[in-house]
């Protein structure tokens, strides 16, 4: 038999975390599957699914966003030059075909 119903289901969706909802939508799924409901009740839980689906993916919207925002921050932070110097001053030295180490780097061999 089914487990009883989480004690999250007597929450607002809106009131849950990610992990709250995704976890009653888990055993509100597992219900339906199961069969056995009268249809009413089964429509209700499928409307409240929806809800918490509602939610997760509100979540997921709200994250993906402060992972976009923390990226471009981090990007914009990376594209200037250190202080007191510019591009210019960082630019690579030119590529020399002949170039050797002066001493020789250790082998892990």
């Amino acid at each position: 038999m089914l487990e009883s119903q989480p004690d999250e289901a007597l929450s607002s969706p809106q009131s849950l975390t990610f992990e709250e909802a995704f976890t009653r939508l888990g055993f509100m799924v597992e219900t339906l599957e199961s069969g056995g409901l009268p249809l009413d009740q089964a429509a209700t839980m499928f409307e409240e699914g929806m809800a918490l689906v509602r939610r997760c993916g509100q979540l997921l919207d709200e994250t993906e966003l402060r992972i976009a925002e923390i990226r471009e921050g981090s990007s914009s932070k990376a594209t200037s030059a250190p202080e007191g110097l510019s591009w210019s001053d960082l630019e690579a030295p030119p590529l020399d075909d002949d170039w050797e180490p002066e001493e020789d780097l250790p082998n892990d061999d």
